[in-house]
């Protein structure tokens, strides 16, 4: 069960990564004469610090569980990333894309239960 909180912990906070990049993304100014450094913004930054705070605890999850366990655990940051886009950026859902959430949770329950 630890080993599992592991993973979710760094499936989670890769998730959180990624809705920092969209924010980051969305500060960035479109002007080519603005070095690749001056459009980097903080939720960048802050996107990549949580990535590697997110491999360094999957590491962790890594030593104690079977790789060919663990790694369809990472579909769930998917699912995360799904549900925080609709109420964060409004991003729309339809049915074609829960079908697909539903897919994706199929599979990891499967995987969790071998």
């Amino acid at each position: 069960m630890k080993d599992l909180l592991l993973i979710l912990i760094s499936v989670a906070i890769g998730a959180v990564g990624q809705i920092a990049f969209k924010f980051g993304a969305m500060q960035m100014v479109e002007n080519p004469g603005i070095t690749l450094l001056e459009k980097i913004k903080w939720p960048i930054v802050l996107g990549l610090f949580l990535y590697g705070i997110s491999t360094i605890i999957w590491i962790m999850a890594l030593k104690k569980v079977e790789l060919s366990y663990a790694y369809p655990m990472v579909s769930l940051g998917y699912v995360f990333v799904f549900i925080a886009s609709y109420f964060i950026f409004h991003e729309p859902i339809n049915w074609l894309r829960i079908g697909g959430m539903l897919f994706i949770l199929a599979g990891i329950t499967l995987v969790a239960k071998s």
